[in-house]
């Protein structure tokens, strides 16, 4: 049973993140060319502070919803007050300190923009319970109808308004209509809860909630988006265009896996918490999978970034390149480990770890962004690359620590795809030089050549990678075979 929930969620968190993230980088290519940098950049600033301060709005009590064995009735509905009132106060401050962070940041547009977007902060909470009481249910087909449509319509509207001349208005249309239809579809599916004031029911998860809520603060808005931070208050709005851009193209594969296999293991691994043997299969299943497949595709990124990026966002974007290159190999390790990680912890309830895993996640990605920082902004995709990189091992300790998974084999769980990946992206590089034709030409032969070489590395090289990939796609599709013996 749990193996059918797991499989069926799977497919549909895969439906939703494929449907939504594609929908978002078609448009994020429309308008990165209608509106170029310097204005992509502006409302780049607006989504550093968004980000930062939106982790506000859900104050762990989610976690905690999906993580119970139990919930009472009223208990989702005294969630929802607190991130309401939370949301107006949000709210509330960002419109006072819109001027504040603009001269902060040097940029005096940047008043109005922020202001725009603050009411986004009180409909973002709207949708916080609705989405964890879906993801507790590992209702996944509701939550894809939801980011669907929120993202098709939300781009949308930001390229009519593009379209029309609105610049940098384009771009906080389309976030602000985004968040809009998310929460109208989410209640229209019958996901939400009426707020009520037994409050009394939050002291039964105060303390798992608040280890939740600081760690996800830490990892997911801090160390998150200090970076971003850094380079637009240093080094103004264009470089973070470029920068954003890049992270966003790294943030692809990282939301592909979190939001497509980690928002399902967190209630899965839940569920297994009193099986670690089944939880261990999962686990290492989902890791050599991800691994596989993030460590080849970001590789081919890194070599194609020259193509990709000016044949689809155009010449001004060529500063992204070599930050993209950078950050491929990043993206790559976060979409193996980072899916995993917080739900193994705190689906075992080990809420205290997952806090100190994210203050150590937070400062060692901060001393390196800081330290490539007098470099621009390559500089600090390169010192949060490397940052990055030196964390790995504390992924394997975690797991070593609560599953006796042995560092070793962990190690070996990476080096099927690294293989692939050195293979697909030599393959391509190779083509290119060959070519050297128009882009698109490039890109036309280079992709598919190198695409088959790296199936054909994977057949005839790691067998059973393959096959445990197809047992996989087999289990999600709804089709059965027999897993493979890794």
């Amino acid at each position: 049973m749990a193996e059918a929930g797991l499989s069926a969620g799977v497919r549909w968190s895969g439906i939703s993140m494929v449907g939504r993230e594609l929908s978002r980088i078609l448009f994020t290519i429309a308008l990165a060319r209608l509106v170029g940098p310097e204005a992509f950049g502006i409302v780049a600033l607006a989504v550093v502070y968004i980000g930062i301060v939106g982790l506000l709005l859900d104050q762990g009590f989610s976690s905690a919803l999906i993580q119970r064995p139990r919930v009472e009735p009223d208990m989702p509905g005294a969630i929802v007050t607190v991130n309401l009132a939370v949301g107006v106060v949000l709210t509330a401050l960002t419109l006072v300190v819109s001027p504040l962070w603009a001269d902060f940041m040097s940029t005096p547009e940047l008043s109005w923009v922020l202001a725009a977007l603050a009411p986004s902060l009180f409909i973002r909470a709207m949708s916080i319970t609705p989405r964890a009481m879906l993801l507790r249910g590992m209702d996944f087909r509701k939550i894809g109808i939801a980011d669907i449509a929120a993202a098709v319509a939300g781009g949308a509207l930001g390229v009519l308004v593009a379209l029309l001349g609105g610049s940098y208005w384009a771009i906080v249309v389309q976030i602000v209509s985004t968040d809009v239809v998310l929460v109208a579809v989410l209640l229209l599916v019958g996901a939400g809860s009426r707020p009520n004031l037994r409050l009394h029911r939050l002291r039964e998860i105060a303390g798992f909630s608040w280890r939740a809520f600081a760690a996800g603060l830490l990892i997911n808005s801090v160390s998150r988006n200090i970076d971003n931070l850094l380079v637009g208050r240093f080094q103004g709005p264009e470089a973070l265009a470029y920068y954003g851009l890049a992270y966003r193209l790294l943030l692809l594969p990282v939301q592909l896996a979190s939001q497509t296999v980690g928002a399902v293991l967190f209630p899965a691994f839940s569920r297994l918490a009193g099986d670690l043997a089944a939880l261990r299969v999962e686990l290492s299943r989902a890791t050599r999978a991800l691994a596989v497949l993030a460590l080849p595709a970001m590789a081919l990124v890194a070599a194609a970034a020259p193509q990709v990026v000016l044949l689809l966002f155009g010449a001004d974007w060529a500063a992204a390149v070599p930050i993209v290159q950078v950050l491929a190999m990043a993206g790559a390790m976060q979409a193996i480990y980072h899916p995993s990680t917080a739900p193994l912890v705190l689906g075992l309830g080990h809420a205290g770890l997952n806090l100190r895993y994210a203050w150590l996640t937070t400062i060692v990605s901060i001393v390196g962004i800081v330290a490539g920082l007098p470099f621009g902004p390559l500089g600090v995709a390169v010192g949060y690359s490397a940052a990055t990189a030196l964390l790995v091992p504390v992924e394997w300790a975690i797991r070593r620590r609560l599953l006796g998974l042995s560092v070793c084999g962990q190690a070996g769980a990476l080096v099927p795809g690294l293989h692939i990946g050195m293979w697909a992206a030599a393959t391509y590089l190779l083509v290119a030089v060959t070519i050297q034709g128009p882009k698109a030409l490039v890109l036309a032969v280079g992709l598919p050549v190198a695409g088959a070489v790296a199936f054909a590395v994977l057949r005839l090289a790691h067998r059973p990678q393959l096959d445990e990939l197809t047992y996989m796609a087999a289990r999600i599709v709804g089709r059965r075979s027999a897993p493979a013996a890794i």
